[in-house]
């Protein structure tokens, strides 16, 4: 982490538990417009990926996106998750030619119909 703030003397690097982020005022009054991850999410149980999308989306302004690549074959986030927190799951992208495939997805909240 030192590295990081080394070499990005502007940018604010946190080292904290991704699942905490919806209690540290990261922009001070503000909210996010995104947030990019490579968090292992397929790795994890369901509570902590559920965790995590919770306190992100408490960060998020309205129309913000929690966006994920991975390298598994479906969406990083279960249905059931993305349900119960109101959010979809849509593939923005990838990659075949990374060894694993690599895909990105955008994370959002659902509209209201």
């Amino acid at each position: 982490m030192r590295s990081l703030g080394r070499r990005y003397p502007d940018a604010r690097v946190l080292c904290a538990d991704a699942a905490a982020l919806g209690s540290i005022d990261v922009f001070p009054g503000e909210s996010a417009g995104a947030v990019v991850s490579g968090l292992p999410l397929l790795l994890m149980s369901l509570n902590k990926v559920s965790a995590i999308l919770a306190s992100e989306f408490t960060r998020l302004r309205p129309g913000g996106a929690f966006y994920q690549y991975t390298y598994g074959w479906g969406s990083p986030v279960p249905r059931p998750i993305l349900e119960s927190l109101g959010l979809s799951a849509t593939l923005i992208g990838g990659t075949l030619v990374n060894i694993p495939p690599a895909a990105v997805y955008r994370i959002a909240r659902r509209r209201a119909q």
